[in-house]
Protein backbone atom coordinates (compact mmCIF):
# COMPACT_ATOMS: atom_id res chain seq x y z
CA UNK A 1 0.00 0.00 0.00
CA UNK A 2 1.14 3.49 -0.69
CA UNK A 3 2.10 5.83 1.67
CA UNK A 4 1.40 9.65 1.96
CA UNK A 5 5.10 11.19 2.23
CA UNK A 6 6.08 12.22 6.08
CA UNK A 7 5.34 15.95 6.12
CA UNK A 8 8.28 16.51 8.73
CA UNK A 9 10.91 14.67 6.72
CA UNK A 10 10.05 16.71 4.00
CA UNK A 11 10.07 20.03 5.97
CA UNK A 12 13.80 19.52 6.79
CA UNK A 13 15.27 19.71 3.39
CA UNK A 14 16.43 22.33 1.48
CA UNK A 15 14.92 24.98 -0.84
CA UNK A 16 17.69 24.59 -3.04
CA UNK A 17 19.66 21.16 -4.00
CA UNK A 18 22.73 20.97 -4.31
CA UNK A 19 23.23 22.34 -8.02
CA UNK A 20 21.66 25.56 -6.52
CA UNK A 21 24.44 25.95 -3.83
CA UNK A 22 26.85 25.71 -7.00
CA UNK A 23 25.27 27.89 -8.24
CA UNK A 24 24.77 30.47 -5.98
CA UNK A 25 28.58 30.67 -5.30
CA UNK A 26 29.45 30.67 -8.70
CA UNK A 27 27.31 33.84 -9.15
CA UNK A 28 29.21 35.11 -6.22
CA UNK A 29 32.94 34.47 -7.91
CA UNK A 30 31.48 35.89 -10.97
CA UNK A 31 31.48 39.28 -9.31
CA UNK A 32 34.42 39.09 -6.99
CA UNK A 33 36.52 38.61 -10.14
CA UNK A 34 34.38 41.18 -11.93
CA UNK A 35 35.34 43.84 -9.27
CA UNK A 36 38.45 42.76 -8.45
CA UNK A 37 40.13 42.24 -11.66
CA UNK A 38 37.66 43.24 -14.50
CA UNK A 39 36.55 46.97 -12.96
CA UNK A 40 36.83 48.70 -16.30
CA UNK A 41 34.44 45.96 -18.16
CA UNK A 42 32.32 46.60 -15.28
CA UNK A 43 31.89 49.83 -15.96
CA UNK A 44 31.43 49.38 -19.59
CA UNK A 45 28.63 46.80 -19.17
CA UNK A 46 26.64 48.89 -16.89
CA UNK A 47 26.96 51.59 -19.72
CA UNK A 48 26.04 49.39 -22.63
CA UNK A 49 23.46 48.25 -20.43
CA UNK A 50 22.08 51.48 -19.52
CA UNK A 51 22.23 52.89 -23.16
CA UNK A 52 19.66 49.49 -24.31
CA UNK A 53 17.53 49.44 -21.72
CA UNK A 54 17.06 53.23 -20.82
CA UNK A 55 13.84 54.07 -22.64
CA UNK A 56 11.75 52.00 -20.28
CA UNK A 57 12.70 54.35 -16.62
CA UNK A 58 9.22 53.60 -15.42
CA UNK A 59 9.01 50.21 -15.24
CA UNK A 60 12.59 49.25 -14.13
CA UNK A 61 11.93 52.41 -11.40
CA UNK A 62 9.11 50.11 -10.67
CA UNK A 63 11.26 46.81 -10.58
CA UNK A 64 13.85 47.93 -8.40
CA UNK A 65 11.40 49.49 -5.98
CA UNK A 66 9.76 46.01 -5.79
CA UNK A 67 12.83 44.75 -4.95
CA UNK A 68 13.01 46.25 -1.67
CA UNK A 69 12.79 44.22 1.89
CA UNK A 70 9.37 45.10 2.56
CA UNK A 71 7.78 44.55 -0.60
CA UNK A 72 9.43 41.16 -0.98
CA UNK A 73 8.05 40.41 2.63
CA UNK A 74 4.27 41.63 1.33
CA UNK A 75 4.57 39.84 -1.86
CA UNK A 76 5.83 36.45 0.18
CA UNK A 77 3.58 36.77 3.04
CA UNK A 78 0.25 37.76 0.83
CA UNK A 79 0.86 34.48 -0.86
CA UNK A 80 2.04 32.41 2.04
CA UNK A 81 -0.85 31.55 4.60
CA UNK A 82 -0.58 28.07 3.92
CA UNK A 83 3.24 27.70 3.70
CA UNK A 84 3.82 30.24 6.93
CA UNK A 85 7.38 28.68 7.13
CA UNK A 86 8.61 30.14 4.28
CA UNK A 87 7.61 33.85 6.00
CA UNK A 88 9.38 32.60 8.75
CA UNK A 89 12.56 32.19 7.00
CA UNK A 90 12.34 35.24 4.86
CA UNK A 91 11.91 37.07 7.80
CA UNK A 92 15.61 35.49 8.89
CA UNK A 93 17.16 35.77 5.65
CA UNK A 94 16.16 39.08 5.94
CA UNK A 95 17.57 39.94 9.43
CA UNK A 96 20.65 37.96 8.42
CA UNK A 97 21.15 39.58 5.17
CA UNK A 98 21.21 43.11 6.40
CA UNK A 99 24.00 42.16 8.83
CA UNK A 100 26.21 40.38 6.00
CA UNK A 101 25.10 43.19 3.35
CA UNK A 102 25.62 46.42 5.60
CA UNK A 103 28.83 44.90 6.92
CA UNK A 104 30.78 44.79 3.74
CA UNK A 105 29.12 47.63 2.56
CA UNK A 106 30.94 49.58 5.21
CA UNK A 107 33.89 46.82 5.23
CA UNK A 108 34.73 47.30 1.17
CA UNK A 109 33.64 50.78 1.13
CA UNK A 110 32.87 50.80 -3.03
CA UNK A 111 31.80 53.94 -4.38
CA UNK A 112 28.26 53.78 -6.60
CA UNK A 113 28.16 54.38 -10.07
CA UNK A 114 27.04 57.77 -9.94
CA UNK A 115 30.21 58.68 -7.94
CA UNK A 116 32.47 57.56 -10.50
CA UNK A 117 30.98 59.05 -13.52
CA UNK A 118 29.29 61.74 -12.00
CA UNK A 119 26.72 64.25 -12.99
CA UNK A 120 27.83 65.38 -16.26
CA UNK A 121 28.74 61.47 -17.98
CA UNK A 122 26.51 61.68 -21.43
CA UNK A 123 25.58 58.39 -21.26
CA UNK A 124 25.43 57.00 -17.67
CA UNK A 125 21.98 58.39 -15.69
CA UNK A 126 20.16 57.58 -12.70
CA UNK A 127 16.20 56.94 -12.02
CA UNK A 128 15.34 57.46 -8.90
CA UNK A 129 17.50 58.10 -5.85
CA UNK A 130 21.18 59.46 -5.95
CA UNK A 131 23.52 56.75 -4.19
CA UNK A 132 26.72 57.35 -3.23
CA UNK A 133 28.38 55.24 -1.23
CA UNK A 134 28.28 51.75 -0.20
CA UNK A 135 27.70 49.73 -3.50
CA UNK A 136 28.76 46.25 -3.17
CA UNK A 137 26.80 43.72 -2.89
CA UNK A 138 23.92 44.66 -3.87
CA UNK A 139 20.83 44.21 -0.96
CA UNK A 140 18.01 44.62 -3.29
CA UNK A 141 19.11 41.51 -5.32
CA UNK A 142 19.87 39.30 -2.21
CA UNK A 143 15.86 40.10 -1.29
CA UNK A 144 14.89 39.45 -4.76
CA UNK A 145 16.69 36.21 -4.93
CA UNK A 146 15.46 34.84 -1.74
CA UNK A 147 12.49 35.69 -2.37
CA UNK A 148 12.58 34.26 -5.43
CA UNK A 149 14.19 30.52 -3.63
CA UNK A 150 11.02 30.63 -1.15
CA UNK A 151 8.11 31.04 -3.56
CA UNK A 152 9.47 28.58 -5.88
CA UNK A 153 10.88 26.20 -3.47
CA UNK A 154 7.02 25.07 -2.56
CA UNK A 155 5.55 25.40 -5.56
CA UNK A 156 6.31 21.26 -6.16
CA UNK A 157 6.10 21.27 -9.81
CA UNK A 158 2.50 22.63 -9.56
CA UNK A 159 2.61 25.01 -11.60
CA UNK A 160 5.51 25.73 -13.86
CA UNK A 161 4.67 28.73 -14.88
CA UNK A 162 4.47 30.76 -11.51
CA UNK A 163 8.04 28.95 -11.35
CA UNK A 164 9.86 30.48 -14.24
CA UNK A 165 7.57 34.10 -13.23
CA UNK A 166 8.94 34.24 -9.53
CA UNK A 167 12.84 33.83 -11.64
CA UNK A 168 11.75 35.61 -14.27
CA UNK A 169 10.96 38.39 -11.46
CA UNK A 170 14.06 38.09 -9.44
CA UNK A 171 16.28 38.31 -12.42
CA UNK A 172 15.03 41.72 -13.26
CA UNK A 173 14.83 43.25 -10.21
CA UNK A 174 18.26 42.06 -9.96
CA UNK A 175 19.12 43.61 -13.11
CA UNK A 176 16.97 46.78 -13.13
CA UNK A 177 19.75 48.24 -9.98
CA UNK A 178 22.31 48.47 -12.67
CA UNK A 179 19.73 50.14 -15.38
CA UNK A 180 18.44 52.78 -12.37
CA UNK A 181 22.14 53.39 -11.64
CA UNK A 182 22.36 52.17 -8.39
CA UNK A 183 24.58 49.65 -8.33
CA UNK A 184 27.54 48.18 -10.38
CA UNK A 185 27.45 44.31 -12.53
CA UNK A 186 29.39 42.98 -9.91
CA UNK A 187 27.55 44.21 -6.97
CA UNK A 188 23.94 42.61 -8.35
CA UNK A 189 26.04 39.12 -8.80
CA UNK A 190 27.41 39.06 -5.74
CA UNK A 191 24.13 40.26 -3.80
CA UNK A 192 21.99 37.30 -6.09
CA UNK A 193 24.59 34.78 -5.21
CA UNK A 194 23.86 35.88 -0.94
CA UNK A 195 20.17 35.78 -2.04
CA UNK A 196 20.47 32.51 -3.36
CA UNK A 197 22.42 31.25 0.05
CA UNK A 198 20.26 33.13 1.99
CA UNK A 199 17.04 31.47 1.64
CA UNK A 200 18.14 27.50 2.09
CA UNK A 201 20.08 28.65 5.20
CA UNK A 202 17.39 30.47 6.98
CA UNK A 203 14.99 27.21 5.95
CA UNK A 204 17.39 25.32 8.01
CA UNK A 205 17.89 26.98 10.83
CA UNK A 206 15.98 25.77 14.16
CA UNK A 207 14.71 29.05 14.87
CA UNK A 208 12.58 28.83 11.54
CA UNK A 209 10.90 25.79 12.53
CA UNK A 210 10.00 27.50 16.25
CA UNK A 211 9.23 30.87 13.91
CA UNK A 212 6.94 28.61 11.94
CA UNK A 213 5.02 27.21 14.80
CA UNK A 214 4.60 30.55 16.68
CA UNK A 215 2.62 32.07 12.87
CA UNK A 216 0.63 28.82 12.71
CA UNK A 217 -1.02 30.06 16.32
CA UNK A 218 -4.43 31.39 15.58
CA UNK A 219 -3.85 34.46 17.43
CA UNK A 220 -0.76 35.37 15.25
CA UNK A 221 -2.86 34.28 11.85
CA UNK A 222 -5.23 37.25 13.22
CA UNK A 223 -2.51 39.77 13.99
CA UNK A 224 -0.83 39.01 10.51
CA UNK A 225 -4.58 39.34 8.76
CA UNK A 226 -4.63 42.53 10.12
CA UNK A 227 -1.34 44.18 9.84
CA UNK A 228 -0.92 42.91 5.68
CA UNK A 229 -3.15 45.81 4.81
CA UNK A 230 -1.10 48.00 7.02
CA UNK A 231 2.16 47.16 5.66
CA UNK A 232 0.84 47.31 1.76
CA UNK A 233 -0.17 50.76 3.07
CA UNK A 234 3.27 51.67 3.99
CA UNK A 235 4.98 50.30 0.68
CA UNK A 236 2.62 52.64 -1.34
CA UNK A 237 3.12 55.56 0.64
CA UNK A 238 6.97 54.51 0.48
CA UNK A 239 9.16 56.96 -1.75
CA UNK A 240 12.68 55.82 -2.98
CA UNK A 241 13.12 58.69 -5.39
CA UNK A 242 9.97 57.50 -7.70
CA UNK A 243 6.29 58.08 -7.18
CA UNK A 244 4.42 54.83 -6.91
CA UNK A 245 1.64 54.62 -9.85
CA UNK A 246 -2.54 54.80 -8.60
CA UNK A 247 -2.38 51.32 -10.53
CA UNK A 248 0.71 49.65 -8.38
CA UNK A 249 -0.95 51.01 -5.10
CA UNK A 250 -4.24 49.64 -6.24
CA UNK A 251 -2.14 46.05 -7.22
CA UNK A 252 -0.56 46.23 -3.58
CA UNK A 253 -3.28 46.79 -1.89
CA UNK A 254 -5.39 44.40 -3.76
CA UNK A 255 -2.99 41.57 -2.95
CA UNK A 256 -2.24 42.56 0.83
CA UNK A 257 -6.56 42.51 1.25
CA UNK A 258 -6.23 39.29 -0.26
CA UNK A 259 -3.92 37.66 1.88
CA UNK A 260 -4.95 38.91 5.18
CA UNK A 261 -8.00 37.20 3.96
CA UNK A 262 -6.61 34.09 3.73
CA UNK A 263 -4.36 34.36 7.02
CA UNK A 264 -7.77 35.07 8.74
CA UNK A 265 -9.38 32.45 7.11
CA UNK A 266 -6.06 30.15 8.60
CA UNK A 267 -6.80 31.08 12.10
CA UNK A 268 -10.12 29.50 11.89
CA UNK A 269 -8.55 26.21 10.75
CA UNK A 270 -6.81 23.38 12.26
CA UNK A 271 -3.27 23.92 12.75
CA UNK A 272 -1.31 23.09 9.53
CA UNK A 273 1.55 20.62 8.84
CA UNK A 274 4.98 21.35 8.02
CA UNK A 275 4.71 22.67 4.59
CA UNK A 276 6.21 20.69 1.72
CA UNK A 277 9.64 21.90 0.19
Amino acid sequence: MLQAPDPSKRATSTPVPWLGWAAACLVMALGAALALAGRELDRQTLLDLQVSLRDWPVPWAFLTWSGLGICGFVLLTSLSAEEPRRVAALILALLIGGIVVHTMKRVLHVDRPATYFGPDHPVFQVIGKVLKKGSMPSGHSATAWAVAVLLVAHEEGRATLWRHLWWALAALQALSRVVVGAHWPSDVLVGSGLGLLLAPVAWRMPASIRLAGWLRKPSTCKAVALSLPAFGLYVCLSKQGWVVPLGVQCGVMALSTWGAWRWWLASKGPAQQEGAV
